[in-house]
């Protein structure tokens, strides 16, 4: 029996009905589960009336609900939320792809209590219910191009206050009514990964997180609101950073970034930045991320400069501040969309005259490049190299689709190149 249970629900929801007509014992034998996985997140134009009569044939637990919602499925949710809150469900996905519109997220979600996961998208949150206890097991909480209502930012706060287990947090363009003048706390005692990413400035604010471990920053008017080196100092201590300073950045108030950081990231191995060297306040950035992160093993970087003009700074290059402990520690570097322009010829030169135990540098050229893939290869091998075990694999641009470009279309990416 237990046999039988643990492969009906281990089958695709489909099939496990279909069990039905095997024979007259089975004809039934799929309402009779423990509990039940409802998914249909990646079957986009199901029909509504698929889960509406699993629900009223199959009476024990849903374990899992998820589903890609459309516009007919959208104005089931809110049933369909009041008929799992007593379920027992541990996981609901919703995933409404609208770009003019969001469902009205019904208020039953807040009576889910044994939720470990939650993940919804465009979406318009509720205010809490009254007596609202919280999720106590909740771990995982994913909110993208959600809305709150007015004070949704104290709203958010509460929530995360009464989930102590929540070690995952994404919040993806999330947005509230009012005028958003007050503070978004980020807390949690056991957080793990913290994702922000977002268009708006609501002073996000950090508290302590003890336990983190990753952090993916996306923050396009905070980075520009002069607080930028004071927030990214609430992030010290992750072994992990996904951050983006590609947009456009003012002086700051206090000076640079690179000037004025006022911490070291002595756990952090991993740095994948969204960044260009058209401009000194992110080329500077650069540098100071790497000046304070001393234990640095893994550095990955994509070249955006959609949101500047193609025309970079004058050179910048601080040699005369970086010490022996530049990149000591660094083994793997990826940079991908290269433009070979002077600033990034400089960085890709300084990083491998510095880093000395460096194993692998992987470069690769944007579609539009200032060099052919032959002289830029050429320049790249007349580069010092500090670590005699380091070796670079360049992947040139592809010239096939480009007619303006005269050069055939040759790519290295096959060689390994050790000079």
């Amino acid at each position: 029996m237990h046999l039988l249970d643990g492969i009906l629900t281990r089958l695709d929801l489909r099939d496990t009905v279909r069990t039905s007509a095997l024979s007259r014992a089975w004809r039934r034998r799929w309402e009779a589960l423990p509990y039940l996985p409802l998914s249909f997140v990646d079957e986009l134009g199901t029909p509504p009336l698929a889960v509406d009569r699993v629900l009223v044939r199959y009476p024990g637990r849903i374990s899992l609900f998820s589903f890609h919602l459309d516009k007919h499925s959208v104005t089931r949710v809110a049933d369909w939320l009041i008929a799992l809150c007593n379920r027992g469900v541990k996981s609901i996905n919703l995933q409404y792809f609208s770009y003019t519109s969001s469902f009205n997220l019904h208020s039953s979600v807040f009576l889910c209590t044994q939720l470990v996961y939650l993940e919804l998208r465009r979406c318009r949150i509720p205010p809490l219910p009254v007596g609202f206890t919280g999720f106590p097991v909740l771990e995982v909480l994913k909110l993208h191009f959600v809305d709150f209502p007015e004070n949704g930012e104290s709203q958010l706060e509460a929530i995360l206050g009464v989930s102590p287990l929540l070690n995952t947090l994404d919040l993806s363009f999330v947005n509230i009514h009012g005028d958003g003048s007050n503070e978004w706390v980020i807390g949690g005692p056991n957080l793990r990964s913290l994702s922000i990413n977002s268009d708006a400035h609501y002073g996000w604010r950090i508290m302590d997180l003890p336990c983190l471990d990753e952090a993916t920053i996306y923050l396009r008017n905070y980075v520009s609101s002069g607080d930028f080196e004071g927030f990214i100092a609430r992030f010290a201590q992750v072994r992990k950073l996904i951050l983006d300073t590609s947009y456009p950045l003012p002086p700051l108030t206090n000076g640079h970034l690179m000037e004025t950081l006022p911490c070291t990231f002595n756990n952090l191995k991993s740095l994948i930045l969204w960044t260009h060297f058209c401009e000194s306040p992110a080329i500077l950035s650069t540098f100071c991320l790497l000046m304070n992160a001393p234990n640095l093993e893994e550095l990955e970087i994509t070249i955006n400069r959609g949101a500047v003009d193609e025309i970079e700074a004058n050179a910048v290059c601080p040699n005369t501040q970086l010490t022996d402990a530049f990149c000591a520690n660094l083994q793997v570097v990826k940079i991908d969309d290269i433009g070979w322009l002077p600033n990034e010829m400089c960085f890709i030169e300084l990083v491998l005259s510095k880093a000395i135990v460096l194993l692998e540098m992987h470069l690769t050229l944007g579609c539009i490049s200032s060099k052919s893939n032959e002289h830029a290869l050429c320049e790249l091998m007349t580069y010092r190299r500090a670590s005699s075990h380091a070796q670079v694999f360049f992947n040139g641009k592809e010239t096939s689709n480009f007619s303006y470009l005269s050069i055939p279309c040759i790519s290295f990416a096959q060689y390994g190149v050790s000079y």
